[in-house]
């Protein structure tokens, strides 16, 4: 339904049925301004969708922002529904996943040290 994109352009960009339209994609649906910026030593962000929810498109991205946390997107409505930070997130997040196998809200993020945390 939504094609989602982290550019280094700094944008979460979402593109609405692209596979209805046909040549070159020129403006997204919502674009969603986000430091991308994670620098040379550091992984890039890759955002990632929730993979059973139905009702709404929730995806989660790694952030640069201060205190170190995970941001969780709307793509319907192209905003930012929370951020999730804490103790244990001491570093950037550059990839984030969610449980593939329930509807409840668990996921990972993994920084380029290899240190995973986990959230529900």
């Amino acid at each position: 339904k939504h094609l989602l994109t982290t550019t280094m352009a700094d944008t979460l960009d979402i593109i609405s049925d692209a596979h209805l339209q046909s040549g070159l994609i020129k403006t997204p649906t919502h674009r969603i301004r986000h430091d991308n910026h994670t620098g040379r030593w550091l992984t890039t962000f890759m955002a990632q969708w929730h993979p059973t929810v139905t009702n709404e498109e929730l995806f989660v991205v790694g952030s640069m922002s201060r205190p170190r946390r995970m941001e969780f997107f709307d793509a319907n409505a192209g905003q930012m529904l929370r951020g999730i930070s804490g103790d244990s997130l001491t570093a950037v997040v550059s990839r984030c996943c969610f449980h593939p196998s329930t509807n409840r809200l668990i996921g990972m993020g993994g920084n380029s040290s290899g240190r995973v945390t986990i959230f529900r």
